[in-house]
């Protein structure tokens, strides 16, 4: 319905040309039109040009959200020229009527684009637009200049920029600044879920320009907040989301979430009172709501994570939400961890969401080369580099966490080498920065970091930890009491000396960034202090969750409730796997306990939340054998009995907990690839669970080593031939289409018994938490491991020569996967597969409609030409002469008869589709 509206706009839209602005500016001096070039040039301009476009997306009338805009336009257009009322009016009237006109056929055009899904107009997006476009109005009636709300912008974006400028890595010696870009490198961020369904950004920026709405989820230490402070440092620095210039509103909702609890401070009151506070720039009167109603400004939230206690983070995401509807034209972005998203997400029709990758080798070896480059005190920074990349190619896990890669440069600078596993490398990290960073400097302090004040920190840690929903942090009075009440009867006889030593050692880590830092003040002005880096909290937590606990018994009541709601991820694995060192067996038998626990629990969340961590859990401890088939058991049982649906997506086990179970040592994969193929033998299923014993290759973590990528998709190939899949293969056609990419199905055979739409199903894959997978034809364009090793060639002659035997068209509606190519395969069935992609998802776009515009159809030139082939009234075979070097003659003569448009490859299936190509 959508599309459709737009279609007839776009039609009805009249392009007078600028004859009709001529006439009405005939009596403006060149002055005044210097004016209104200026204005647009301006944020408000944009922000104006944008809901147009949105009003060409409303299925119902679009006219009273225009009357408000038109009346916006005018006032700006004034408020910028400083010409007469009368004169204004026309003028606006005129250049209003070519901004809707244009910005309706651009609408229109970019329907049929490729790119990220653009969200659907719902009802209440659309109100909210409406909502807002009268409130803007108002605004403006009331604003006679702008010259306060410009002073105001321009100051904040500098102070911004002065204080952002420059980070001051935890990793170093408090006070060392180095400036953003010497030590920043771009991540990668990801939007969709499969390996080859998935768009990737190195810019936030750019990628918000797209969706203006986006969630950035990541691992702890991954790099969030300073992908966040890049967006802030961008947007003060000029670099923003539109054309114009904007200014970053930055919200840590860590400390947005203690005054919103203290007195429901809305976000507005907040960002007021942070401008002042933290950047020494006062707002004037509504000059924060005008930015943000006028596309000058955007938001970065940072931290959603942090805020455990549940309840809070559902009345934060809920005033986050209630912020976006009310500016819906304002970009913003929000930051939180991966593990716990899910526990209170934001809306998927407001929001896209993405992925912070890891870094990979190039982006690590980059990172290493600034930081040695750039961080003081290094001698032959190079050859230093160099070794340090060398030497830690064993821990690929833990160098791909930015934050990792950092703590890991400093203590191969300070010690000359690496340590061989995660526990010992927390350890020795915080060893070195708390006990040998200052020694090593040359700086002597008043208090040693001894072995009571390390385990003063570890209880302290954990008590922030466990208090985390109630507060964000301390005030220097309470870690002072709190140290200073630990100290007395462990390591002081007296109350004075224990109070020295605690004060002692909170100036101590207060005065060093990378230990404690200040995260906001409490209602009565105190200063709140808290762990700069969660990872570290984290780990402290944990060594003092085991020092309190003398058994499994004991650890595990601490942990079970956190492991029920996924709170305490990373504490929890690392006190197994501390106590796993203190007391054999001790892993093994937590996940007994776990898994004993969880199959008698009726609520599947918190079952599947204990099974997901047993499985988790094998990435980094290895577990007997008979241990590890109990959990993948479970894990199989859990995600069979519960298929993905969309009334309940939470109903299926993360698949991170696949990811684990491939992830476990090499000594038990075997194990854990029978457990599986036992546990299916057992249930006696058909297709719907045999899935997940053939697709383990997909659920590899992508900074997975080659070799266990190999294993798995070598497991693979094995169990689709132990298992009766020709058997499945007759009954269910996805079944077939998996036999066939197996090689074990002749294509030809697969097609008599289910037809050509076999080769373009998308479900042949578990879905686990990825929306769809990939069909045959569009597998075998980029020929990948976890497929036949030896056939794929031969598999992919045999899917084209099979298809373009068969009568079209070869499936109704539209073609849901579309993948373009920046480069054509020299093997001619594989380039074969990349073309018939292409021309289903071409016809899928445009429905039967081949009049429509055909740029932006691909990466590589071919399919432009191929496009314009297809369109035009005369189809000239030479036009596409130059790539039939790609294809087989029967491929050729197959691709002009499409040109020629004696075939179709598809069909429309509703009303509705028919409708739109016949208009």
């Amino acid at each position: 319905m959508e599309q459709r509206a737009i279609r007839k706009r776009s039609a009805q839209a009249d392009l007078r040309g600028f004859d009709e602005i001529e006439t009405a500016m005939e009596s403006i001096s060149p002055v005044d039109r210097e004016s209104i070039l200026s204005f647009m040039k301006s944020a408000e301009f944009e922000n104006i040009c944008y809901e147009v476009a949105i009003a060409a997306c409303m299925p119902g009338d679009p006219a009273p959200h225009l009357l408000k805009l038109t009346e916006t336009f005018e006032i700006s257009l004034r408020r910028y020229a400083g010409i007469e009322e009368g004169n204004t009016k026309v003028i606006a009237e005129a250049i209003f009527a070519e901004i809707t006109a244009i910005s309706w056929r651009e609408v229109n055009r970019h329907q049929k684009e490729s790119g990220i899904k653009k969200r659907g107009m719902t009802p209440e997006i659309i109100t909210a637009h409406i909502a807002s476009a009268a409130r803007n109005a108002q605004i403006h009636r009331k604003l006679s200049n702008l010259a306060e709300i410009d002073q105001f912008s321009l100051r904040l974006s500098q102070q911004c920029a002065r204080i952002h400028g420059q980070i001051r890595p935890a990793q170093t010696e408090s006070g060392t600044r180095v400036p953003f870009e010497d030590l920043y490198v771009h991540p990668v961020l990801t939007v969709g879920q499969n390996d080859d369904d998935r768009d990737a950004f190195d810019s936030a920026r750019d990628l918000l320009r797209q969706v203006n709405r986006l969630v950035v989820l990541g691992d702890p230490g991954g790099g969030k907040t300073t992908l966040a402070l890049k967006l802030t440092l961008d947007v003060a620095r000029g670099l923003g989301t539109g054309a114009a210039l904007q200014a970053p509103l930055r919200v840590v909702l860590r400390d947005y979430a203690t005054h919103y609890k203290s007195d429901q401070t809305s976000l507005v009151e907040y960002l007021e009172k942070q401008c002042r506070a933290d950047y020494a720039t006062s707002a004037p009167e509504g000059a924060i709501e005008y930015l943000l109603l006028n596309g000058r400004a955007v938001v970065i939230f940072d931290g959603l994570d942090e805020l455990t206690d549940t309840s809070l983070r559902v009345a934060v995401v809920d005033a986050v939400e209630a912020f976006t509807h009310s500016y819906p034209t304002t970009p913003i972005l929000v930051t939180s961890r991966r593990v716990g998203y899910d526990m209170a997400p934001l809306d998927e029709n407001l929001f896209v969401v993405s992925n912070l990758a890891p870094f990979n080798p190039s982006q690590q070896r980059k990172y290493v080369k600034k930081w040695f480059a750039h961080v003081k005190a290094t001698s032959n920074k190079e050859r230093m580099a160099e070794r340090f990349i060398t030497e830690s190619s064993h821990a690929q896990d833990l160098t791909a966490n930015p934050l990792m890669l950092g703590l890991m440069c400093a203590l191969y600078r300070g010690e000359g080498y690496i340590p061989r596993n995660r526990p010992d490398l927390y350890r020795r990290c915080s060893e070195f920065l708390f006990e040998r960073w200052d020694a090593s400097r040359g700086i002597s302090i008043a208090q040693p970091f001894e072995r009571g004040i390390q385990f003063a920190m570890f209880s302290l840690a954990l008590s922030m930890l466990q208090n985390s929903g109630e507060s964000v942090g301390m005030t220097e009075r309470e870690l002072v009491r709190y140290t200073s009440n630990y100290l007395f009867g462990q390591q002081y006889e007296d109350r004075d000396t224990a109070d020295a030593a605690a004060e002692a050692f909170v100036r101590y880590c207060r005065g060093r960034a990378w230990v404690l830092t200040d995260v906001g003040t409490n209602p009565g002005g105190e200063r709140i202090y808290s762990f700069t880096h969660r990872t570290f909290l984290e780990y402290f937590s944990a060594r003092q969750l085991v020092r309190d606990s003398g058994d499994v018994i004991s650890l595990y009541g601490k942990l079970r409730s956190h492991l029920m709601n996924e709170s305490w991820d990373v504490t929890a694995q690392l006190a197994v796997q501390f106590l796993d060192e203190r007391l054999s067996d001790a892993a093994n038998e937590i996940v007994k306990l776990a898994l004993g626990d969880a199959q008698e629990m009726v609520e599947f969340k918190s079952r599947a939340a204990l099974v997901s961590f047993c499985a988790r859990l094998l990435e980094f401890v290895t577990l007997r054998p008979v241990v590890v088939r109990e959990i993948v058991s479970a894990l199989y049982e859990l995600t069979i009995s519960n298929p993905l649906s969309e009334t309940a997506p939470e109903s299926v086990p993360s698949s991170t907990a696949w990811s684990g179970l491939c992830m476990c040592a090499s000594e038990t994969r075997a194990v854990a690839n029978d457990a599986l193929l036992n546990s299916f033998n057992a249930s006696e299923g058909g297709y719907d669970e045999a899935q997940y014993v053939i697709s383990l290759a997909g659920q590899v973590p992508r900074n997975a080593s080659p070799e266990v990528r190999r294993f798995w998709a070598e497991q693979d190939i094995e169990n689709a031939r132990s298992i009766p899949l020709l058997d499945l293969a007759r009954q269910d056609p996805r079944a077939a289409a998996a036999a066939v990419l197996f090689g074990l199905l002749d294509a030809t055979e697969a097609i008599e018994w289910h037809g050509t739409s076999i080769m373009l199903r998308c479900d042949i894959s578990p879905a686990l938490a990825t929306a769809r997978t990939h069909n045959v034809v569009s597998e075998l364009t980029h020929p990948r491991v976890r497929w036949n090793l030896d056939d794929k060639e031969r598999i992919a002659g045999e899917v084209v020569d099979a298809l373009i035997a068969s009568p079209t068209p070869w499936m109704e509606g539209r073609q849901p996967f579309v993948t373009f190519y920046t480069q054509l395969s020299e093997v001619p069935n594989y380039a074969a597969c990349q073309l018939l992609s292409w021309m289903l998802g071409r016809e899928g776009n445009t429905g039967i409609d081949e009049s429509a515009d055909i740029s932006g159809f691909g990466l590589h030139g071919m399919f432009v030409h191929v496009a314009k082939a297809r369109t035009s009234e005369e189809f000239d075979k030479s036009s596409i002469s130059q790539y039939r070097s790609h294809f087989t003659p029967a491929f050729s003569e197959f691709l002009d008869r499409w040109c020629l448009r004696e075939i179709s490859l598809s069909t429309a299936t509703s009303n509705l589709d028919a409708t739109m190509a016949r208009e």
